[in-house]
């Protein structure tokens, strides 16, 4: 038997195949396209982000260049090997310290800042105190004195800082530079502007004798409850200054302030400078100053414990205070020997600390020694009372 095989086309078949393989050729064309048109997007963005890229590089070169000068400027001038002469120190600077005259007291200030055609001048709180309503000050621009009103915007009794506040002030009368009073050397040169016994201008010279001075409120007659606190990482120098300097400037070798002078030492009978003044440091001033302009008031960080001043060895706590952040944490006769990992060795170290870098809500760690056993306390600062 022969089998015979016959092929039958289906014709209807054929055309749906064509017209399907139309229609996938077509839609492979359509993906085709689009990758190609993303593939050139993506291609341009890249090219984009590498030229945005190179210039950030370039950028970043740049502010490194600019970081590595100011750090070698800055060796430079605390070695001593970067200086102005005196009398471009004073002529950069002189327009802008001021006399300043409430009541019947007189003493110094300076330009601090201009914000919002406003112009704030730093004084000292003893200054102002008790004459806030009648306060004047007055520039001295190419010889000619131009007195005006000047309100007080804040003031700080733990630091002797107030900041006024002064309308129309000279153009003249420009921000004096503010420098980093933790950089300081003992032995740096430093310069004091101001208006001793009302000597308008004056400019005398010195030396940083010592740094992180400590002096109690009540030495200087503040009464209780103020007195028994203290100011404190306070400059020592020797440019003579007398009465009337108050507030004025402490300038370094670069014309930058560095501190503030507020005090001196005297002699049984004898009210006029004997080689020892006082400044509080920049680092102090910028931080009271900048919260006084904002908010009107600074407030300290506060820990609520009384310490023997005179224990070498880290911080001997004599007494917790009941209302105190330390409350329930510390106790009589605990000895804090670190805090924030920096070793302390007496009750200075712990208040310049704290004084310099640290406000009210922070929180700090403390490695206490305790009957003789290392324990560690977490306290949240409190405001100091008022």
């Amino acid at each position: 038997m022969k089998w015979e095989y016959t092929l039958t086309i289906d014709k209807k078949f054929i055309v749906v195949l064509f017209l399907a393989a139309l229609t996938l050729g077509g839609g492979l064309s359509l993906v085709y396209l689009d990758l190609k048109t993303g593939l050139d997007r993506l291609q341009r963005e890249y090219a984009s982000l590498s030229a945005q890229l190179n210039a950030y590089a370039d950028a970043l070169a740049q502010l490194e260049t600019i970081q590595r000068l100011i750090k070698q400027l800055e060796e430079l001038h605390y070695n001593e090997t970067l200086s102005l002469p005196a009398v471009q120190i004073y002529n950069m600077t002189r327009k802008s310290v001021v006399l300043v005259v409430a009541g019947n007291k007189s003493g110094s200030g300076f330009v601090y800042s201009w914000i919002n055609c406003r112009g704030y001048i730093i004084t000292n709180h003893h200054v102002v105190e008790g004459s806030e309503s009648n306060v004047k000050v007055t520039f001295f621009i190419n010889g000619k004195p131009t007195q005006v009103a000047a309100t007080v915007k804040g003031k700080d009794i733990y630091s002797d800082l107030a900041v006024l506040e002064v309308e129309n002030i000279p153009e003249e009368a420009k921000p004096l530079l503010m420098g980093d009073s933790t950089k300081l050397l003992v032995g740096e040169p430093v310069y004091a502007i101001g208006n001793p016994f009302g000597l308008e201008g004056s400019m005398t010279s010195g030396i940083v004798s010592q740094l992180g001075r400590v002096l109690r409120l009540s030495e200087l007659g503040v009464p209780e409850p103020w007195g028994k606190y203290s100011i404190v990482d306070l400059i020592q120098f020797d440019a003579a200054v007398n009465p009337g300097n108050s507030g004025g400037p402490l300038l370094n070798s670069l014309g930058e302030v560095v501190g503030v002078t507020f005090a001196i030492e005297t002699a049984e009978g004898i009210k006029a400078f004997i080689g020892i003044g006082y400044a509080i440091p920049s680092i102090i001033v910028k931080r009271v100053a900048d919260s006084i302009i904002a908010k009107g008031k600074y407030e300290h960080p506060w820990v609520g414990i009384v310490c023997n001043s005179s224990y070498i060895g880290g911080v001997l706590i004599e007494q917790v205070e009941k209302d105190g952040p330390a409350f329930g944490k510390l106790q009589p006769k605990d000895v804090i020997v670190e805090v924030d990992n920096r070793t302390i060795n007496r009750v200075d170290d712990m208040l310049i600390y704290l004084e310099r870098y640290k406000s009210p809500g922070d929180t700090i760690r403390l490695k206490v020694v305790r009957d003789g056993e290392p324990i560690s306390v977490d306290i949240v600062l409190g405001v100091r009372p008022e």
